[in-house]
């Protein structure tokens, strides 16, 4: 009524309601294989998407699936690396195949505050079962974010509790999607907290941000 809508959700098993005046509908896609006859190929699906192995190959070991199709991970940059897997081992089948590796899947919601992530979440480190440590700083206690005026948010960074190699990255704030990829590329070399930390950061820049929960953590660390 009166312009509003509301929507009823369970939220940890819990009813609960949310009134706004409008309501996105976001809930993703799914592959485009319906009128592929994968069936006649013997071509396995799961999920309604084309089941492939880690080099790209479906259930017939001539067919590569790479991209949006297989349902791994749609996002545009990934689907390229998956494509470039498919192209090399389908044409080098007596090297080494190359292999689809998610350690580095990446997300990004371009809202405000942006969102990005890299690498696992505490959820799933919970659920695999991997011991880790955490740390987080927040933007409202950053100089560069004081100058900007976008103080919401943090930065976090997850590492291995002996090693103190980072395990992922989450950041809700300001260029959310740029900081990113320094955490993507500390972790493309297996890079630790303490590389993280010994990188020189200028000031005031958003980018510093990432030192503080890097000093944290590789404060938790046994000695080096």
């Amino acid at each position: 009524a009166g312009g509003q809508h509301t929507i009823h959700f369970l939220h940890g098993g819990q009813p609960q309601q949310v009134t706004a005046t409008t309501i996105l509908q976001a809930l993703g896609r799914r592959p485009n294989i319906d009128r592929l006859n994968l069936a006649v190929a013997n071509v396995a699906t799961q999920n309604e998407a084309i089941l492939v192995s880690k080099d790209m190959r479906t259930s017939q070991p001539h067919i590569f699936a790479a991209g949006d199709v297989n349902g791994l991970h749609e996002i545009v940059h990934i689907a390229i690396e998956q494509g470039e897997i498919a192209g090399w081992n389908a044409v080098h089948p007596n090297q080494p195949p190359k292999h689809y590796d998610d350690r580095l899947n990446t997300q990004v919601v371009f809202t405000d505050p942006q969102v990005a992530s890299v690498g696992l979440s505490e959820r799933e480190c919970l659920h695999r079962h991997l011991p880790y440590l955490v740390a987080s700083y927040p933007f409202n206690d950053h100089g560069k974010s004081l100058c900007l005026g976008e103080t919401y948010g943090h930065a976090k960074v997850l590492c291995h509790p002996q090693s103190g190699e980072i395990l992922g990255a989450h950041i809700v704030g300001p260029e959310a999607s740029e900081l990113i990829h320094e955490l993507i590329a500390v972790m493309y070399f297996h890079g630790t907290v303490h590389d993280l930390l010994h990188i020189p950061h200028y000031h005031p820049t958003l980018a510093e941000i990432l030192t503080y929960p890097a000093e944290e953590l590789a404060g938790k660390l046994p000695p080096v």
